[in-house]
């Protein structure tokens, strides 16, 4: 990995932890809810790791591993948006609280916001 890879990783790790703590005085959250944030961090980043090291044995930059990989991200981009969907009813249906399930829909709109955006320019550059 580049340098600039590691300092950005650094970064957010700070940024995280800081504001576990941070929240964890001020009240916002408890022992059990950092250590959940620390342990979904570090499964994130040694899942990211056995993809980096198994599936990724050399960075080849040929047409067919392009389609491939472009393929994979297509397909959970579209799945992406039905769990959004699927997670944004099972919270109206549950009563959550609002704030909540305002948030899930403007992440859900977010997305697509990015997809209309990045699909007009990319139609006009073709």
């Amino acid at each position: 990995m580049k340098t600039f890879n590691y300092i950005f990783i650094a970064i957010v790790a700070i940024m995280l932890l800081s504001s576990l703590i941070g929240l964890f005085f001020i009240g916002g959250y408890t022992l059990k809810t950092m250590y959940i944030v620390l342990m979904a961090t570090c499964i994130s980043l040694v899942t990211n790791s056995i993809y980096h090291k198994f599936f990724v044995k050399e960075k080849d930059e040929d047409e067919r591993n392009i389609r491939i990989e472009n393929k994979a991200k297509a397909k959970a981009f579209d799945i992406t948006g039905i769990v959004f969907g699927i997670i944004t009813i099972i919270y109206i249906l549950l009563k959550s609280n609002l704030l909540i399930i305002l948030l899930t829909i403007a992440a859900y709109l977010f997305i697509f916001i990015v997809y209309i955006v990045y699909f007009s320019k990319y139609h006009k550059e073709m």
